[in-house]
């Protein structure tokens, strides 16, 4: 196997989403329309080079096109949110309270019909290093994705740690890969002044 050293991804959480009130992780629901001002910003402080890797999640998709109307995506559909299976489409209110589970039981907890967050974490981390195939040393990447996406990614270095991490809309984190290991550069950094 190649080795991955010093490969850069900026992570970027999608736009808010336009809530129709129900539960949602990968359920396709749209995001809200970007503002010319978040445009600048996160552009202004993002390298004019780079390829560009999107979750096939209509609220990330939407977010690359406001962002990059211009550059030409690969989409991934494992970079997609926890599938929470029967919670999906459902009142928030009805979801159970899993607030009382240690970091290790929620990382292994699965929805009926879903999947756990270590599941997740095995699918993300596959397309990562697709991705990082993919990928030259030269300049960085850009990934639009969920916060949940981010999360797995940093299991990879902190394990179930990583579910207590907040990632905010269109905030970004940027990961340098090595060869044997991961180098946080920053987290959730919000540039929307």
């Amino acid at each position: 196997m190649q080795t991955n050293l010093g490969k850069k991804l900026i992570f970027i959480r999608h736009a808010p989403v336009v809530s129709d009130g129900l539960f949602y992780g990968s359920r396709d629901i749209q995001c809200r329309n970007l503002t010319v001002a978040e445009v600048e910003n996160i552009r202004e402080i993002l390298p004019a080079e780079f390829k560009l890797f999107v979750s096939s999640a209509a609220r990330c998709v939407k977010t690359a096109n406001y962002l990059f109307p211009r550059v030409r995506s690969l989409q991934f559909d494992a970079l997609r949110e926890q599938d929470f299976g029967s919670w999906e489409g459902v009142p928030f209110e009805k979801i159970p309270n899993i607030g009382s589970l240690s970091l290790e039981e929620l990382a292994e907890y699965r929805p009926v019909k879903g999947e756990s967050f270590n599941e997740m974490s095995k699918r993300v981390n596959v397309a990562i290093d697709e991705i990082l195939e993919k990928t030259d040393s030269e300049g960085p990447s850009i990934v639009i994705a969920h916060a949940g996406t981010i999360r797995a990614v940093l299991s990879k270095l902190i394990g179930k740690s990583a579910l207590s991490f907040q990632f905010d809309n269109l905030s970004l984190s940027e990961l340098i890969f090595l060869n044997d290991g991961i180098v946080i550069n920053y987290l959730n950094r919000r540039v929307i002044r």
